[in-house]
């Protein structure tokens, strides 16, 4: 996952020039002439700065590209061969760089005059930069921009549904990951289970661990990434394990993988895992242009055939794979559908894929069980 800190990294400008002129020998009288010697001194006055924010997908390299030379020739520059090849080289190393550290990287595309007392006839500077932000990062902003209650006012359904069937409460231990403030953690406390829940931004952690404390409940709130190496839990303990909204901050199968193995060693034999995941529909393929921009729009995609491959040779049985917003809808309360205001529309794919057709993915309830 990404790291927690924001951090910047900043490039050398490019310049560029602006085309050479020549000098007149003889005075001269021709208005079409003197208009472009004017204008060209109009440019000397003129001056201006910007900051253009771009995601760092290094799969719109050439449309971001396309973008910077169309403003570079809006404010009357052109670019040499050399200037494209550096200002290419720039963007390249910043997506790239970005993108790896996290999906959630901004690239920051600046530019002035070179010369500030020659305005825009000294030609334009570029500089570029690289701000990091991390999922947490992301999130810890969510209590002072979003309204409560930020993931719905009722458990999932499906949860609640697993979770009733497990036996023994006071005996039964459950992993809630990404538990988040606690939409799924309170209620199954509530009835009695014992809940270890693993947050990772620290403004939900404290909500959940300040909620837990005033109601004393059976819950031990752990903060920390569940991809983490270091981030170790009780082997063969848990009889479920959940991951409600997780799987979509995701950015590699091999992450895919790392979980599910990770959870094969927390539960004991005949535990479940239930977890949702945007799965690709039947026969559609994601490049890696939609796998990039999913990863932005917190909506990481696999196809079934992937996840396949992230379980084999794990001891795990798939028990079910049925639609989230169909299971969630048929079962919630009525009050409580839907859960926010964004989250159909996203359980649809239509955050990566803003259309009003169907998008060829879709968010859906996984559950495994341990052998």
């Amino acid at each position: 996952m990404a790291n927690d800190n924001i951090s910047l990294q900043e490039s050398q400008p490019v310049a560029l020039g602006s085309e050479s002129k020549t000098e007149t020998e003889l005075t001269v009288k021709d208005p079409t002439f003197l208009k472009q010697a004017l204008l060209e001194k109009l440019k000397s006055l003129m001056n201006v700065q910007g900051e253009i924010s771009l995601p760092c997908v290094p799969a719109m390299l050439d449309e971001y590209l396309q973008l910077v030379q169309n403003l570079l020739k809006t404010l009357g520059q052109t670019l040499t061969e050399d200037n494209f090849n550096n200002l290419k080289e720039l963007i390249t190393k910043g997506l790239v760089e970005g993108y790896k550290i996290s999906p959630h990287a901004r690239l920051l595309v600046s530019f002035l005059p070179a010369e500030e007392a020659k305005g825009l006839a000294s030609g334009i500077t570029i500089n570029t930069k690289v701000l990091v932000e991390s999922v947490a990062d992301k999130y810890q902003k969510w209590p002072q921009i979003r309204q409560e209650p930020l993931f719905g006012s009722h458990p999932d359904a499906k949860v609640m549904k697993i979770a009733g069937e497990l036996g023994d409460r006071e005996t039964t231990k459950i992993l809630d990951i990404g538990a988040g403030t606690g939409r799924n953690t309170i209620p199954l406390a509530k009835l009695g289970y014992q809940v270890d829940a693993i947050e990772l931004t620290p403004a939900f952690m404290e909500k959940l661990t300040a909620e837990v404390n005033n109601q004393n409940l059976p819950v031990k709130v752990i903060q920390g990434d569940i991809l983490e190496p270091l981030l170790r839990m009780k082997a063969a303990y848990y009889k479920l394990a959940i991951a409600s909204e997780v799987l979509s901050h995701f950015r590699y199968t091999d992450q895919v993988r790392l979980f599910l193995a990770k959870m094969c060693d927390a539960l004991r034999s005949g535990g479940l895992l239930l977890f949702s995941v945007f799965l690709a529909v039947d026969d559609y393929e994601p490049d890696n242009f939609v796998k990039e921009m999913s990863e932005v729009s917190w909506s990481y995609i696999i196809t079934r055939k992937e996840l396949q491959a992230a379980m084999e040779d794990l001891p795990l049985e798939l028990i079910s794979d049925e639609s989230v917003i169909e299971y969630e809808q048929k079962n919630l309360p009525t009050e409580a559908w839907p859960p926010t205001t964004w989250y159909v529309n996203w359980a649809m794919g239509r955050d990566l894929f803003p259309i009003s057709k169907n998008p060829p993915m879709e968010l859906r309830w996984i559950l495994l069980k341990r052998t």
